[in-house]
């Protein structure tokens, strides 16, 4: 207890210190694109008064809301909070991803490893995760997937309902968790969990929906009606055939961020919706087919493999695909076991720099459709879907439980342990 209490106290240290001084040093500190500005004025409209999807409009669920809100009533200067907030976020997202590593029955090791990993992440990633409140999802996702891997499973979906109010994605972890459940406890308890998930999102969001119905629907219309966003797969393809073979593309500014425009970029984030949905399913059968024959704790391991699946789908498959969003990765990608989980470590860390290398710095030259963004954004891409194959929850990532436990009888104990955060 006294270790493992130690090793978390060093990566929140580490998180601390990669916080406070690489970050405002060099490029890192260099806030060429921010969204701090549009959360400040949800906080301002709030705090005049305004009632959210009513008087004004706002893309984001309704805790995401709060959030914004929360960060203007703390005193000072509005981005100094916020990003105190997502430090604090980012300490929860490494301790969960360990929780998560010993839930699994991985060594101390790859508990360290990935601890660590979360905590150097804004290396990887820049002052985004900073000025996005992505990472207020990473910790909710992180301690999402502890619960349901140490079998608490009410708290698990009662996490994952405040994940959705944050943003509406964790919806695709939906299937992957009921099969898991299913393997556990049974078919019934598992869409009781579900259904008092969906109860919890039903009652936070109700009030707004009966004060403005119109306004409350906008807030998913608008994502329904975004075009193919330049960073996203589809438009990587499209972007390289430019660059390769100098076929037209358009690009336009809207709904916050740049997309293209024009018939074939509509066909292609038509065919990239219905790809994520069929990538969702599949994962979701093959955990089932998985866990048939899987035990404790090889049996959590292929359950979150196949969250870091669902959550490297909705990456690739989406028709949107801000630098941000890679942030969802910090509490899975590190913590694949098994023979492909050293290639997840590394491109999960390669899909990162990758982004870093073109986002914020060469951002406008990529909207200008110069050759080197585009290039570094075709590698990024590229290693999105390699990450994707290698968290697919096959059998090698569920290994053999009797040989786990003969060669390293402490892993067992560890996974149970992990069910109540003890060593």
């Amino acid at each position: 207890m006294t270790r493992a209490r130690g090793l978390s106290l060093a990566v929140v240290g580490l998180a601390a210190l990669v916080w406070a001084l690489p970050l405002r040093l060099g490029f890192y500190a260099d806030r060429v694109i921010t969204d701090i500005p549009v959360y400040r004025e949800v906080h301002e409209a709030i705090a005049a008064g305004g009632v959210p999807y009513r008087d004004f409009d706002v893309e984001y669920p309704p805790l995401a809301v709060a959030l914004f809100w929360v960060a203007g009533a703390i005193p000072g200067d509005y981005g100094v909070a916020f990003s105190v907030l997502m430090l604090a976020c980012l300490c929860a997202t490494a301790l969960g991803a360990m929780a998560i590593a010993r839930a699994i029955g991985l060594d101390r090791r790859r508990e360290a490893a990935a601890g660590i990993a979360v905590a150097l992440s804004p290396l990887l990633l820049g002052n985004l995760m900073e000025t996005r409140f992505d990472l207020a999802l990473a910790a909710l996702l992180a301690w999402t997937l502890w619960a349901a891997a140490a079998g608490r499973f009410r708290l698990a979906w009662g996490l994952l309902a405040a994940a959705t109010l944050l943003k509406l994605v964790p919806l695709a972890l939906v299937p992957a968790l009921l099969v898991w459940q299913r393997h556990r406890a049974g078919l019934r308890p598992a869409l009781r969990g579900l259904a008092g998930s969906l109860a919890i999102v039903a009652a936070v969001v109700a009030p707004f929906a009966i004060l403005s119905p119109g306004g409350t629907w906008n807030q998913v219309q608008y994502h329904l009606d975004r075009p193919l966003q330049i960073e996203s797969l589809g438009s990587a393809y499209l972007l390289g055939l430019h660059a390769l073979a100098d076929i037209d593309v358009t690009v336009e500014s809207s709904f916050g961020s740049q997309g293209l425009a024009g018939t074939g970029p509509r066909v292609i984030a038509a065919i990239a919706t219905a790809v994520l949905a069929g990538l969702v399913v599949a994962i979701a059968w093959t955990l089932w087919a998985g866990l048939r024959r899987a035990r404790p704790p090889a049996d959590a391991r292929l359950f979150v493999a196949a969250s870091a699946a669902t959550i490297a789908a909705l990456l690739v498959g989406g028709k949107v695909l801000s630098p941000q969003f890679l942030v969802w990765l910090l509490p899975v990608g590190f913590v694949i076991a098994g023979r492909y989980g050293p290639a997840a470590f590394g491109l999960t860390g390669l899909s990162m720099l990758l982004t870093l290398a073109y986002f914020p710095h060469r951002y406008w030259d990529l909207v200008d459709l110069q050759t080197l963004p585009i290039a570094l954004l075709v590698l990024r891409d590229t290693a999105l879907i390699a990450l994707l194959a290698a968290c697919w929850p096959r059998p090698g990532i569920a290994g053999q439980p009797l040989r786990l436990l003969r060669e390293d009888p402490a892993a067992g104990r560890r996974a149970m342990a992990a069910r109540y955060l003890t060593d």
